[in-house]
């Protein structure tokens, strides 16, 4: 449960940093879902295949933390929208 709680949390921080630059922040917000989870599958993997045991679960959680600063970081180096152009009629 608390898991979903930060993930909720992150997701909505990402959304408010996309959405403050102009752009639309449901692709942001994927893909921090995506990259947590694959960040902790990722570290289970990892940690079962090195015979970690229960270390193995944290090394998951490590996982799903880089994946989130990840997701952050990318969210946080996007570009602002760039307002379109006036068009040719505006000179005539």
């Amino acid at each position: 449960m608390l898991e979903i709680l930060l993930l909720r949390a992150l997701t909505g921080a990402i959304g408010k940093v996309v959405e403050a630059k102009g752009k639309p922040s449901g692709w942001y917000k994927f893909l921090a879902v995506m990259l947590w989870f694959g960040g902790e599958l990722l570290g289970a993997v990892i940690g079962f295949a090195t015979d970690m045991g229960a270390g193995a679960y944290l090394l998951a959680l490590m996982g799903a933390a880089a994946g989130a600063g990840i997701a952050y970081q990318i969210a946080k180096s996007a570009a602002p929208a760039v307002e379109a152009l006036p068009s040719a009629a505006v000179f005539d």
